[in-house]
């Protein structure tokens, strides 16, 4: 029987022990001792480790009972989608990146090699109309202009990621897929009702719109940047191969201070509810 078509969990590992015995590794500090001939291990482990270019083939019924073995138990990965290729793929041919500053620049390069066209300036119902996907990177929070932008990418079937600043932590998304995941009108509306003082907030969002007065954005450094462009970018990619965003459904809140990441899953609500 040929293994070449079965393979261990993304990060697992079937290794063979200082003391000749083998373990199956996951993260976590989770290992499992692996009875088996030693020579059936040493044929099937690098196929298991997804080598593809090894010649590891089987043929007897040893080998079958212990793959069907791990499969059982959760060991191996899922196996391959049957879903024709590129049923997933969401074209990402030409992206807005809504946002002159450092956070906005460092997504567009980041983009440029990922996307045939990556278009940098505002979002205006035109602009999202043509695009892929929209991209809007902003220091304090722009509420009043990204309801409008949620609005135009909805009526235009439009996905669109964020990122703000918000006292000294960066919010991501969560990315906004029309009809199927929550966009910004949700999670604003979700964030008033879970405010004890949502009239303050509120004023709070409108002092930020009026850009008086405000204090300057402090811009993270490369290393920092880099981070957010990251999660952000990796949000699209992952969208564009499988049709979901790596933190689908999630907002991310980002301390680049301490290095913490708290996940937020935010729900779309109802029409009338918003």
């Amino acid at each position: 029987m040929s293994v070449t078509d079965a393979a261990l969990r993304p990060g697992a590992h079937l290794y063979r022990g200082p003391d000749g015995a083998w373990r199956y590794h996951l993260p976590g500090e989770g290992f499992i001792r692996i009875t088996a001939p030693d020579q059936l291990l040493r044929t099937v482990q690098p196929a298991l480790h997804g080598m593809t270019d090894c010649t590891a083939t089987v043929q007897d019924e040893d080998a079958g009972r212990f793959i069907a073995a791990l499969r059982e138990r959760g060991m191996l990965a899922a196996p391959p989608d049957a879903t024709p290729p590129g049923e997933h793929i969401r074209p990402l041919r030409t992206i807005l990146v809504v946002g002159d500053n450092p956070l906005g620049r460092t997504v567009a390069g980041l983009l440029a090699g990922e996307a045939e066209a990556v278009r940098c300036g505002p979002a205006e119902p035109s602009s999202v109309a043509v695009v892929d996907a929209v991209v809007c990177c902003a220091g304090w929070l722009p509420d009043v202009r990204w309801q409008r932008v949620d609005q135009w990418c909805s009526e235009h079937g439009t996905p669109w990621h964020m990122a703000y600043l918000e006292g000294t932590r960066w919010y991501l998304g969560p990315m906004a897929v029309p009809g199927r995941t929550a966009g910004y009108q949700d999670v604003r509306a979700r964030r008033l009702a879970a405010c004890g003082v949502p009239d303050e907030l509120a004023a709070h969002w409108s002092y930020l719109d009026s850009e008086r007065a405000l204090p300057p954005v402090p811009w993270p450094g490369r290393a920092g940047l880099a981070v957010l462009a990251g999660l952000l970018v990796g949000d699209l990619l992952s969208y564009r191969d499988t049709g979901e965003a790596a933190a689908d459904g999630v907002q991310l809140a980002v301390d680049l201070e301490t290095g913490e990441v708290d996940r937020h899953p935010v729900l779309p609500l109802p029409v009338v509810a918003r």
